[in-house]
């Protein structure tokens, strides 16, 4: 019989790392039932604010522990999903107090998250201070806990004093039904290499190096144009930037449907990740990395730890300096001049993600952690 799992998901039920896991546990075996419905793909146009979202939590607050408390009557563990310190707080003592096991996939931390890379609180101030509060206690209410690299299982077990033996590595994950290296001819982009850069404009992604480097390859080149999509943070900066810089060979897409993510990301020539020297850039290895290299479209982005335990410089993507325009638009002209380089990288690093990160490698790692905590299917 399939064990049974409740999962909850408060803060963006639809976000790609909460759908992925939920799948990886069900290819390994279990039923997955979701607090508040089943989760998809948001069909909603981008993300809800952290302010939105908090107060959406809030208002739910009332009825999710009876919710979650009859369904765990019939379910053999709790799971609770991404940015769910909040969640772990209030439902993983009544979990424990029904004698069920508590997995947290919070991917990353609120300390990471909002002190270290958007700065949005002081670190020395009492907002920080809760902050980090809420995740050390959050972290030790579980009995399993998921991050996506090597890293942050490091930084968890150093930060907040974790045992490592609790913390499991899974990788970001992609749907492979919509992020796959074929099914869509490449497009001819009037005959100019075509730059691709999607994401929310938080630090972590520096943009404003982007920009710059875009810059760099307007005086080098004329036959590259450059697909920023997305708002957010650090949006009108990069604007503000690229006017004050003169480049008009970037095209602004505010907005694109997840699931035509995968058809855009073939019809590139080059796929930018994220560049910023932030220590948290230098942990994770994001969406946007994964589902290039599970595309097969070669890649650049910045080189960090957690990026060369994946991929090697030259072979599965090219690796740049974090927060180094210079080196990124090195590297997108070199792409851009030899079309079989493309191909190579992109082969190579789909063989790369393939062996660390693909649905089959996610699986596996669901499969362990069910059995860590007695649920082997």
């Amino acid at each position: 019989m399939r064990p049974a799992l409740c999962y909850v998901a408060s803060y963006d039920p639809g976000y790609a790392r909460n759908v992925d896991v939920i799948r990886a546990f069900e290819r390994a075996g279990a039923w997955v039932e979701v607090a508040g419905g089943r989760l998809s793909q948001p069909a909603r146009r981008g993300k809800p604010s952290l302010a939105g979202a908090i107060l959406g939590q809030l208002a739910r607050k009332a009825f999710l522990p009876l919710d979650v408390g009859l369904r765990l009557l019939r379910c053999r563990a709790l799971v609770v999903g991404y940015f769910g310190q909040p969640d772990m707080l209030l439902l993983a003592p009544l979990a424990r107090a029904l004698g069920r096991p508590v997995i947290f996939n919070p991917l990353v931390t609120l300390t990471d998250t909002l002190i270290e890379d958007r700065k949005l609180a002081s670190p020395d101030g009492p907002l920080a201070a809760l902050i980090r509060l809420a995740d050390r206690m959050a972290l030790r209410l579980a009995d399993v806990i998921l991050v996506d690299t090597a890293e942050n299982r490091a930084f968890v077990a150093r930060r907040f004093g974790i045992d490592p033996s609790r913390v499991v590595v899974m990788p970001v994950g992609v749907d492979e039904r919509i992020f796959h290296p074929d099914g869509s001819p490449a497009s001819d982009h009037d005959g100019q290499i075509d730059v691709l850069f999607y994401g929310k404009f938080i630090p972590l992604h520096g943009a404003e190096t982007i920009v710059r480097a875009a810059a760099i390859v307007k005086q080098r080149c004329r036959d590259v144009r450059f697909e920023l999509i997305g708002t957010g943070q650090d949006y009108q900066r990069a604007r503000r930037l690229a006017t004050k810089l003169g480049v008009q060979r970037i095209q602004w897409t505010d907005w694109l449907p997840y699931e035509a993510l995968g058809e855009r990301l073939r019809a590139a020539d080059i796929a930018l990740g994220v560049f910023s020297g932030g220590t948290k850039a230098g942990r994770v290895i994001p969406n946007k990395v994964h589902q290039a290299l599970a595309c097969g479209v070669p890649l650049v982005t910045r080189r960090s730890p957690a990026v060369e335990r994946q991929l090697v410089d030259g072979e599965a993507a090219l690796l740049v300096p974090p927060d180094d325009p210079e080196a990124l638009a090195d590297a997108i002209l070199r792409l851009a001049s030899d079309r079989e380089m493309r191909r190579e990288i992109g082969a190579r690093g789909r063989q790369a993600w393939l062996g660390q990160a693909s649905e089959v490698v996610l699986t596996g790692v669901a499969g362990d952690v069910l059995r860590r905590v007695g649920l082997a299917c």
